[in-house]
């Protein structure tokens, strides 16, 4: 194992993300690339079950430009994974097809639960989470992933249509978004809340949360300002709740074009994030959680460490 190069692509509702790492003799790794792209595949997936031409166009983009970083850091192992809206695309296997037969890529549709399972692996190795009940929950664009942690064992999962994207194509149409709007979305989330408990058959009293993806690291890099994001100032820091109204206040208080000025806010995001802040915000209260810790390691680091 020594010396392998491996990659990991997650490609999300709406971003996609690749890690290239180095494997040592001694377990670890060494990161060589850890990079982002908003594509948004998942653009109208909730309302046709299809994925666009458009977004298919947008992400072969940047899966191509992925593809050759990998030729150029010798890379021996390509592992692509999908999530919630390939399992929703009805034209799924097609985009399949077509990354094999013009990439090479061999594309593995995850389920909800082994995504979860990955986010969790990811979390459990990458903070020290060593006796707390935990809560970690992984935001996409299209699903959250709810998982149930007990000092390093996953106890119970689940997998809801609930994410940034979904979320705000199918509830906040106007700009800026209408209170009305705003009072219907938090509705519809504290509703599939009450079904996870129904599902779950408890009410967990957990002692810490940790929150993965773009949106919770988003509001940790907006906290901070961050002209450029950072990952040593993002991964493990924690987020209030307190903070996260504080954002939500924000957003909703101005339109589209001007959340794009906002430091710490990719531009891309700024349609998708209040839908996703006022989920995260729901979450919390849910659960009477006043913080959640951050981490920027998620399914691509779940895959990594996988190997080791």
């Amino acid at each position: 194992m020594a010396g392998k190069r491996f990659a990991a692509i997650d490609i999300g509702t709406n971003t996609i993300l690749l890690l290239i790492a180095e494997l040592k003799e001694n377990r670890t790794f060494e990161v060589l690339e850890d990079r982002a792209e908003i594509t948004r595949l998942g653009k109208g997936v909730d309302r046709t079950r299809r994925i666009s031409a458009p977004a298919a166009e947008r992400t072969l983009k940047v899966l191509r430009a992925y593809r050759e970083r990998c030729a150029e850091l010798a890379v021996d192992e390509i592992v692509a994974v999908g999530t919630s809206a390939l399992r929703d695309a009805r034209n799924a296997t097609a985009f399949q097809a077509r990354l094999k037969r013009e990439l090479d890529l061999e594309l593995q549709v995850l389920s909800g639960e082994e995504e979860a399972r990955y986010s969790y692996l990811a979390v459990e190795r990458g903070l020290d989470l060593k006796g707390e009940e935990v809560l970690v929950v992984d935001v996409g664009g299209g699903s959250t992933e709810f998982i149930w942690g007990n000092d390093g064992r996953l106890c119970r999962w689940a997998s809801l249509d609930l994410g940034s994207v979904r979320l705000t194509e199918r509830f906040l149409a106007t700009d800026p978004a209408r209170q009305d709007e705003r009072d219907r979305l938090m509705t519809a989330i504290d509703r599939e809340l009450d079904s996870l408990i129904v599902e779950w058959a408890v009410k967990p009293c957990f002692s810490a949360m940790v929150g993965i993806a773009g949106t919770f690291t988003t509001l940790a890099a907006v906290e901070r300002g961050l002209v450029r994001y950072s990952h040593s100032e993002v991964h493990g820091s924690p987020l209030s709740r307190a903070e996260v109204r504080r954002q939500i206040r924000l957003y909703q208080a101005m339109p589209i074009a001007e959340r794009r000025k906002i430091s710490g806010l990719e531009p891309q995001r700024a349609d998708v994030i209040l839908a996703g802040a006022i989920l995260i915000e729901r979450i919390m209260a849910f659960f009477g959680l006043d913080e959640a810790r951050v981490s920027d390691q998620g399914i691509r680091y779940g895959l990594l460490y996988e190997r080791l």
